[in-house]
């Protein structure tokens, strides 16, 4: 599946280590069983506040400057859930979301703050699914 175009902007120093973090914890993370990450991800953001739009879009931002260096597979899942860290590590908590659709079967995964994906296409063509909103 391809990935909306990566940010216009480039990410400040401080939010771009942030990233690199975020992203490399994602990476470790995800080698383990999800539910892990799930478990993870809620037990760290009862120590945050909500992010607002623009927050989460710096948090996806930085965390996709960190995965354009990565020699491995950096898709939805590893890039939702490293910008979902990332925003911790900013002290502010977005939602992971994984979803699905049928017909043809597919999985995605994203991070939303306010009710908004943030990083995704304005319009998709058929929505998805939430199966885990953490």
């Amino acid at each position: 599946m391809a990935l909306p175009a990566g940010p216009s902007r480039r990410p400040r120093l401080p939010h771009r280590l942030l990233g690199a973090l975020g992203f490399w914890s994602a990476v470790l993370l995800l080698r383990f069983p999800l539910k892990y990450s799930v478990k993870t991800l809620t037990a760290l953001k009862h120590r945050t506040r909500p992010a607002s739009v623009s927050e989460a879009a710096d948090a996806v931002a930085a965390a996709r400057t960190a995965a354009r260096r990565f020699p491995g597979r950096a898709a939805c899942l590893e890039l939702s859930l490293a910008a979902a860290l990332t925003g911790i590590l900013m002290r502010k908590a977005v939602d992971w979301c994984i979803g699905v659709r049928l017909m043809p079967y597919a999985a995605h995964a994203w991070v939303e703050a306010e009710g908004t994906p943030i990083g995704e296409q304005e319009e998709p063509d058929r929505p998805f699914i939430v199966i885990t909103r953490t």
